[in-house]
């Protein structure tokens, strides 16, 4: 696109950041609610329907000015829907783990399915995110209320705040029976949420 005074350059898309941005095609519903599949199909993922849902705060405590966000998760049975486990007989063939929505608010919501524990991992679900500014960080958000956080080897890892940042809040259920769970994610600063660079998304 050629502007009047002859340059080819694009106008910023904010006033002062410098990416990523991400085309309209990565908004994509069916990523953003995994407990279903599409009109007309009648298969369903087993498992008990939660939905995830919070803020992404900046390091001033403010929404994150448009952020893409990633979901990488096992089914209900614990196994993750990868070549590692091709032929798996707890796989499930109607739930691939695999989730990814835009906020242009900061706010965010995800329908999936609770994750089984796994090995020694309580169940849990592996986020990557991507802002303006940001290349990429990872984290993990956990359950609150599940037996398994007192031994996963992450959380152990970690302090009783830190842990405190990991671990979705129960916020009741829905009229359809899908169990809710909060969880801010503060990219940087004060309260930041505890990062990872060793967790594949």
């Amino acid at each position: 696109m050629t502007q009047d005074n002859g340059s080819n350059l694009l106008k910023a898309t904010n006033e002062d950041t410098s990416g990523p941005f991400f085309p309209i095609y990565f908004q994509d519903e069916s990523l953003e609610d995994l407990t279903v599949l599409g009109p007309g199909i009648v298969g369903a993922p087993s498992g008990q329907h939660i939905i995830l849902c919070g803020r992404v705060l900046d390091r001033h405590g403010n929404l994150a000015n448009g952020v893409l966000m990633e979901f990488w998760q096992a089914n209900a049975k614990g196994i993750y829907n990868s070549p590692a486990n091709l032929g798996h007989p707890d796989l499930d063939s109607w739930f691939n783990g695999y989730g990814r929505l835009r906020s242009a608010s900061g706010e965010y919501k995800f329908c999936t399915i609770m994750p089984g524990a796994s090995d020694s991992r309580a169940p849990n679900i592996t986020i990557t995110l991507f802002s303006d500014g940001i290349s990429r960080i990872v984290t993990q958000v956990f359950f609150e209320g599940h037996k398994a956080n007192e031994t996963d080897p992450v959380l152990k890892s970690l302090d009783t705040d830190d842990q405190a940042r990991l671990i979705a809040r129960h916020g009741g259920q829905t009229d359809g029976g899908a169990e809710i769970y909060l969880l801010d994610i503060v990219m940087a600063g004060v309260n930041e949420t505890p990062f990872f660079d060793d967790f594949e998304s």
